[in-house]
């Protein structure tokens, strides 16, 4: 009897040392999964509707629009005609999600404020001819913020 229950005893130590290693295994790979995901899985925008058109000068090639927008899914893409750099799909959403996660606009904010913010988070010029952006947050509220050099 005594051999008995020393090896359930053996037996239930070694399913719960098991029992643990797997559940610290399970806790690391959610931890990785988490930190290698996508930025559009991660965080949340907090504009549904996001349209930046920016110009310095004439002509097509002189000019910097990215879109972000969340209607029925989220969907992003950016012209960057400055660094002749245009990038759609997961490659946009990720990167506007990464801008605009870090960017706080508030419907007070005065024009100027938003237009200096939202040049210095894209990382333009602010000698610009035209600036143009609307933007959409979740409650329904829409403005829109123009200007010129």
């Amino acid at each position: 009897m005594n051999l008995f229950r020393i090896a359930c005893f053996a037996v239930l130590i070694i399913l719960m040392n098991g029992c643990q290693t797997a559940a610290e295994e399970h806790a690391e790979g959610k931890e990785a999964a988490a930190e290698g995901a996508p930025v559009s899985d991660v965080k949340d925008v907090p504009y549904d509707v996001f349209a930046l058109k920016v110009n310095y000068g004439n002509g097509k090639h002189n000019m910097f629009a990215a879109k972000y927008s969340r209607q029925e899914r989220e969907e992003a893409e950016i012209k960057d005609k400055l660094n002749g750099a245009d990038r759609e799909g997961e490659e946009a959403l990720n990167e506007m999600k990464m801008v605009l996660t870090e960017l706080s606009i508030a419907t007070s904010d005065s024009e100027s404020a938003v237009i200096r913010n939202v040049l210095e988070a894209f990382n333009l010029d602010e000698r610009y001819d035209q600036f143009q952006l609307q933007v959409k947050w979740p409650d329904g509220t829409s403005k829109v913020y123009t200007g010129k050099s």
